[in-house]
């Protein structure tokens, strides 16, 4: 073959290389995986347009500088691909990539020496082939062939025990490496001095980026399809509008060249009216030709969000929820299935253009809970099997019957509300980065909207039990009772409202500003994105108040459940401690956790509720105290656990500290320094801790002299509720 077959061949290697590590990097440049693999690709091209130049030579100086360029990149191609696929891997192997990077820099550092690379001399049609010296050789075979060799043993193994989409990713990097190292492996044969062989497979070095290519594409791996999608659409768009402006250009300078300059800002006001609706027809063309989902998300989220804000219906929410998936992702068959906590069962509840499945439930695995649902990530598939394969087999099988690909959780904070099952793309495409992190965000809307329902009719029911119950009692009870339906109708509203019409608005804001604070909508300036950490922050406390009214509402309606645990009280102190201690450290605060002298008993309490209780009053006292210290510690006190939080902060005036465990009360002073309070911690932490069997109560010497803020849970009583008595 003539040189003109090798230098095109290896120009091409080098700008798909090119292409491809941009791409990759433009995905996720904060990621180290991201970056190896941009490095690998630009070392690639390198290699590759280095090759090209090389033959191009006219000189022995030009050929010698441009073959050793070529073989400096060689170097870095191995131990940029060990690393990479490390990576990809989840291998720990740090001390054998330290070894390589220092052997590598060391082979670079004398690659234009002739100890590496002797000279040229005329091999076959090639008039100036590099020969190898003996530092060479050792690179081919300390560095090339052994990462080479232990590459392919890594892929081998993961191969065997891969499933799904996972398999197929690491079949293509595999034929990638075997190809490229068999074709670039024909070069070594002409610098050793064998003329027999021409290298004609080192263009198959192209094979390498090819596969890697359509891996990123088709298998999702490092999911480069939303960077590609849309510069694409970008692309095309300013094409459109370039080529005939620039034609109308022309004309008009030619024709009439005395209106040049009025001409250019007609053509410029044009180019800007039109751009935008060419644009949103190369997305229409591009999501009905080349990509199954390319959608806005914003768009998605924000069609969503007024949907569901208007129904408190939970069929009509699954209905809205299935409309916007099958816009925006084009899946064929969509599954709404409740969660059971009792008996731990998933059951289908709602299914859109599915048909009739049997069994309609499964068993929840404690794997599938605890590394995937409980994580609220979306998962596909094939990724169940890589939890525990003989524990989520059962449950494999059963979503491949039904035809599911992507499992979504709809979970309320650490309550598990059920599972969104979505099926294949009507395309054939799997779920990219984009997808799982949009459908993250609509699992959270969707358990907030059909939680709120429930609770909806849950109030109804309640009505409807409490009704009937009146209509049985003598007259003077029906009196009493109309004035106790007024006040549990008052409160039903209360909750309604409280629970839909601030809880989902104040959702959607949180998820817009964590977006935002993400870089998902653009990069941020600097001084903005300290303003949106303040409304974060502040959507926050609005959330957490929200919360409080909840916990009150329960509370005074008697529907405040608690979940008993068997709780070391040390334990949870101490993670409240290390929790709060960077607050204390920002207001260089002396915080300090005292630890009983002796081991404390184990007791039998809420666990969630109590941890909120101690969390409440530590944190309290570090926002009221400008500077000293603050104390937690716990001891026992007769037959009492007790634990209390000591500050050296404002204090508390002596007509203050009677009312600090009432609703909406706060002290004067302490309203003064901090506004951001409701008057609601202290007074869900009272009830929390009564309905315990406990005593709540705050000391303080007055004004600027500190406070101490106790609690005490009786063991006694305590036990009781292990034996079912209290």
């Amino acid at each position: 073959m003539g040189l003109g077959y090798y230098i095109f061949s290896h120009f091409l290697a080098g700008l798909i290389a090119v292409v491809l590590g941009f791409f990759v990097f433009l995905k996720n440049y904060k990621k180290m995986i991201n970056k190896i693999f941009a490095l690998f690709s630009l070392s690639v091209a390198i290699w590759a347009i280095s090759y090209g130049i090389w033959l191009l030579a006219d000189n022995s100086i030009s050929a010698l500088f441009w073959s050793r360029a070529l073989n400096l990149a060689a170097i870095l191609i191995p131990v940029f691909y060990l690393h990479w696929l490390l990576i990809f891997l989840n291998k720990n192997k740090k001390k054998l990539l330290i070894f390589y990077y220092i052997l590598s820099g060391f082979f670079v550092l004398f690659s234009y020496s002739n100890i590496y690379i002797s000279g040229t001399k005329q091999v076959l049609q090639f008039p100036y082939w590099p020969q190898m010296n003996w530092l060479y050789v050792v690179f081919l075979l300390v560095s090339w062939v052994v990462i080479v060799l232990y590459t392919v043993y890594l892929l081998i193994n993961e191969y065997r025990v891969a499933v799904g989409n996972h398999k197929e990713q690491i079949r293509y990097i595999l034929i990638g490496l075997v190809i490229a190292s068999i074709g670039g492996s024909m070069n070594y044969l002409l610098m050793l001095g064998q003329s027999l062989i021409p290298p004609v497979g080192s263009a198959l070095v192209v094979a390498q980026p090819i596969l890697f290519g359509y891996a990123m594409i088709k298998h999702r791996l490092m999911d480069i399809r939303v960077v590609l999608r849309q510069y694409s659409v970008y692309l095309s768009s300013l094409i459109t509008i370039i080529v005939p402006a620039l034609f109308l250009k022309g004309i008009i300078d030619k024709f009439l060249p005395q209106t040049e300059q009025y001409a250019d800002y007609f053509i410029l006001v044009l180019a800007i009216t039109f751009f935008p609706a060419i644009k949103n027809y190369f997305y229409k063309v591009a999501n009905k030709y080349f990509f199954s989902s390319l959608y806005d998300d914003r768009e998605v989220v924000s069609d969503l969000s007024d949907k569901l804000g208007s129904t408190l219906e939970i069929r009509t929410i699954y209905e809205y929820i299935s409309v916007v998936l099958k816009k925006a992702f084009h899946t064929k068959n969509i599954v709404f299935l409740t969660y059971n906590e009792e008996i731990d069962e998933y059951e289908i509840n709602y299914r859109k253009d599915m048909r009739r499945v049997s069994p309609r439930s499964f068993v929840g695995s404690e794997s599938l809970n605890k590394k995937f649902v409980a994580k609220n990530k979306p998962i596909i598939l094939s990724e169940i099997l890589k939890l525990e394969y003989k524990e989520n087999k059962q449950v494999y099988n059963l979503m491949k019957k039904w035809g599911i690909e992507i499992i979504v959780p709809l979970n309320l904070k650490d309550k598990v509300i059920g599972l969104l099952a979505l099926s294949k793309k009507e395309s054939g495409d799997v779920y990219n980065d984009t997808d799982l992190r949009i459908l993250e965000l609509i699992g959270v809307h969707a358990a907030m909207a059909i939680k709120n329902a429930q609770l909806y009719h849950e109030t109804i029911g309640f009505n409807v039990r409490l009704t009937n119950e009146v209509e049985k009692a003598t007259y003077k009870l029906r009196e009493a009772n109309k004035k106790l339906k007024k006040l549990d109708q008052a409160k039903s509203e209360f909750v309604s409202i409280a629970s839909h019409q601030l809880r989902t608005p104040l959702t959607v804001v949180k998820g817009y500003v964590s977006m935002m604070l993400d870089g998902s909508f653009g990069s941020i300036p600097v001084k903005q994105k300290e303003s949106l950490k303040k409304i974060y922050e502040s959507n926050e406390r609005l959330i957490n108040l929200v919360e409080n009214l909840l916990n009150i509402s329960r509370i005074e309606s008697g529907r405040l459940r608690f979940s008993y645990e068997n709780t070391q009280l040390e334990t949870m102190v101490e993670s409240v401690f290390e929790e709060l201690q960077e607050s204390a450290k920002r207001k260089n605060l002396k915080f300090e956790y005292i630890k009983p002298k002796v081991k404390l008993p184990i007791i039998n309490i809420d666990r969630e509720k109590i941890r909120q209780v101690i969390m409440n009053l530590t944190d309290n006292s570090i926002k009221y105290t400008e500077k000293g210290y603050v104390k937690i510690g716990l001891s026992l006190f007769g037959d009492n656990i007790k634990f209390c939080v000591t500050d050296n902060g404002m204090g508390i005036s002596e007509e203050d500290l009677p009312k600090l465990f009432t609703k909406f009360t706060r002290g004067q002073d302490i309203s003064l320094v901090h506004t951001e309070g409701t008057g609601l911690g202290l007074y869900v932490a009272k009830q929390m801790i009564e309905a315990h069997g406990g005593k709540t109560w705050a000391e303080s010497d007055g004004v600027g002299k500190g406070s101490r803020f106790c609690f005490v849970l009786p063991i006694v009583s305590v036990i009781r509720h292990e034996e079912g008595v209290a």
